[in-house]
């Protein structure tokens, strides 16, 4: 037993050292937050550029949201706007900004409560029902940096045609 002792000295000698010193993988916090605020900033300025580009080459009279949702009606409809908890059915076509259809189809979901992208819950309750309309999607409100895992890679913008059959 008392050979075992100055091996658990040493031990814990060594540990108290390495505890005390810096760990050479951290960094200055504030610096890498300043960096990952101006790339996400520079992110934003160039997805907006793509969308302008984009909506004035196809001369799109689209309008913009304050979260940064671009909406183009198309076709207006009846009765009150969808709300949050509203279960809806609707026909959809999704394609990225070169016109790559990803999915298109009819689906229904509960507004707000589903696995549906920010941007498209939030387009949903500007509509009503047999409106039609155009959403471009910025990444952020979409499938973000790592897209969805099938057929939208990370960092789309998105384009989505929705029109609204009817809210159960």
């Amino acid at each position: 037993m008392k050979k075992l002792t100055p091996l658990f000295f040493a031990f814990v000698i060594s540990l108290s050292g390495c505890l005390s010193r810096p760990d050479s993988r951290s960094t200055d916090s504030g610096n890498d937050d300043n960096d990952l605020i101006e790339y996400n900033r520079s992110l934003l300025v160039k997805d907006r550029a793509l969308i302008t580009e984009y909506t004035g080459k196809e001369k799109l009279p689209v309008k913009e949201t304050s979260t940064g949702l671009w909406f183009l009606e198309m076709k207006s409809g009846e009765g009150p706007e969808i709300e949050l908890g509203d279960n809806v059915k609707f026909d959809f076509e999704c394609s990225l900004l070169d016109g790559t259809l990803c999915y298109r189809g009819t689906s229904t979901l509960k507004v707000g409560y589903a696995d549906a992208a920010s941007g498209v819950t939030e387009g949903l309750q500007m509509m009503n029902t047999g409106s039609e309309f155009m959403f471009i999607i910025p990444p952020y409100l979409a499938y973000g940096h790592t897209g969805d895992g099938n057929k939208i890679p990370g960092r789309s913008i998105l384009i989505y045609r929705i029109r609204i059959r009817e809210v159960i």
